[in-house]
């Protein structure tokens, strides 16, 4: 009935699984839990190497690290089921219906999104603030609002598809890093014509990065969105509007000007208790000025 396959990169998934598990085996359903360990390091792997021995789960670590694309393609060309739910390594389950959830809407969508969440209190380490900030602001939208822009608002961290549809879409593996394969999937679902139904079944995202981390990545996350662009791939996200209002609006070398000359003094804010999201979207857009100049 349902392979449920999780990517992992430097986390422990013996909680997640042991919890997905547990759900399955109350509903009495055919099932397999596929976990791929993309070459973490040595002590994720002894911590995760006992789910090899656990009944109804594929544990298989690889020899090279493939990426966010490639490892999902991966997992789907070798489950077994007919219907794939597609789970992050860093996800926490919050509910105790989450996969009866998904199995509800097995006859009525061809593709379905849960959503997210994120802990509701602030982390004490001042450096995981920023994550938790924007994650709580950006990505962790209650259904009302992902119903506004199916499409637009879909992520990759918690969604079920058919594996007929996903053999036929995939995950492009040109896109290198982190950023921005979610919404190219989903703009080629839209192209196809089809749609993709929202649900209120979130996950936790427990993986929280230092600032510097969750900035670098970003990083990556603009210098892969200005390729795509570049390639015709994708269509406008927020940042490109945000980035062509201001450039209409004669707002567009100001801002980035301003941003290059309080640079050092900006990132130091988005490590502290109160950084600005504000200021963080500004270096994504100095960062996207960079990038589609140094390609002209």
């Amino acid at each position: 009935m349902l392979s449920i396959l999780i990517p992992v990169y430097n986390q422990n998934v013996v909680q997640l699984v042991n919890d997905i598990k547990d759900q399955c085996e109350s509903l009495d359903i055919q099932y397999q839990i596929m976990v791929f360990d993309d070459l973490s390091n040595e002590n994720i792997r002894q911590q995760n190497k006992s789910l090899g021995h656990e009944f109804g789960v594929n544990y298989l670590e690889l020899s090279e690290n493939l990426g966010r694309a490639k490892i999902r393609n991966r997992l789907a060309r070798m489950a077994r089921f007919k219907h794939l739910l597609f789970l992050d390594g860093d996800s926490g389950i919050v509910r105790k219906n989450f996969v009866q959830s998904y199995i509800d809407q097995i006859e009525h969508a061809e593709i379905v999104y849960g959503g997210r969440v994120y802990q509701s209190q602030k982390p004490i380490d001042s450096e995981l603030v920023l994550h938790w900030k924007y994650g709580r602001t950006r990505e962790a939208l209650p259904l009302k609002k992902r119903l506004l822009d199916p499409y637009l608002n879909f992520q990759s961290n918690n969604f079920m598809i058919t594996a007929w549809l996903f053999s036929k879409l995939k995950f492009d593996e040109s896109v290198e890093g982190y950023g921005y394969e979610d919404l190219l999937f989903a703009q080629k679902i839209k192209h196809m014509g089809g749609g993709i139904l929202h649900i209120d079944n979130p996950v936790e995202h427990q993986g929280l990065e230092e600032a510097t981390q969750f900035i670098k990545k970003t990083k990556n996350a603009v210098k892969n969105l200005v390729k795509l662009n570049q390639a015709g791939k994708l269509e406008d996200v927020r940042l490109t509007k945000f980035y062509k209002k201001v450039s209409r609006q004669g707002m567009k070398n100001i801002l980035v000007s301003y941003f290059k000359s309080n640079e050092a003094k900006i990132l130091k804010g988005l490590s502290s208790k109160k950084p600005s999201i504000w200021k963080f979207n500004l270096m994504k857009l100095a960062e996207y000025d960079t990038e589609m100049n140094r390609k002209k």
